[in-house]
């Protein structure tokens, strides 16, 4: 066996270089070009640096993930329906051991970019992801965000709120220029 001189780079930190600059390409070729990837990389990433729970899942992985969930679907996803998207996959237990997990696509070798992670870390985070994703339904996306609630609509601009009939004054003559109620019989002729 030749024995390295002292002035030659580590080997392993050259291949994680290697590694590093695969997944670069790999982003640029594949996820960069999808509406709204990027935006939901970064929330989850901000995730990831907001609760603990979350900070164990890599960086690669994440990626890996958001890419496939967004790809897979049958057109466009507009950020949040990327983002629910997105939480699906991992409720539905994709990181989990006995879930097909996530091989990297930059390695010649069958890769599981999960491998970091721990069972538990694992279940934490599915479990986290249902909790999110029911928070979504529940139109709390605030709370998924890290952010405060945006104010409400004031109800007089809000057009759900514009249903309601005219009403006929007592003496028979509505506000609105003599004008009454009209009858269903009435816009059958529009």
């Amino acid at each position: 066996m030749v024995k390295d001189p002292a002035d030659v780079l580590d080997r392993q930190k050259c291949l994680d270089a290697l590694a590093a600059l695969r997944h670069a390409k790999w982003f640029q070729a594949r996820a960069n070009g999808l509406q709204s990837c990027v935006i939901i990389i970064r929330i989850l990433r901000d995730l990831c640096q907001r609760v603990p729970t979350w900070s164990a899942f890599p960086s690669w992985a994440m990626e890996l993930l958001v890419e496939k969930a967004i790809s897979s679907a049958s057109g466009p996803l507009s950020p949040g329906d990327a983002l629910r998207r997105v939480f699906e996959c991992i409720s539905s237990g994709i990181l989990l051991p006995g879930g097909p997990g996530l091989i990297d696509p930059c390695e010649k070798n069958p890769t599981d970019t999960l491998t970091a992670m721990t069972e538990q870390q694992r279940e934490d985070i599915t479990s986290s992801a249902q909790f999110a994703l029911r928070l979504l339904a529940f139109r709390q996306i605030h709370k998924v965000l890290g952010m405060d609630p945006l104010p409400q609509m004031n109800p007089r601009f809000n057009v759900r709120n514009n249903r309601k009939r005219r009403r006929d004054n007592s003496d028979g003559v509505d506000a609105f220029e003599g004008e009454g109620k009209k009858d269903k019989k009435d816009y059958d002729n529009y």
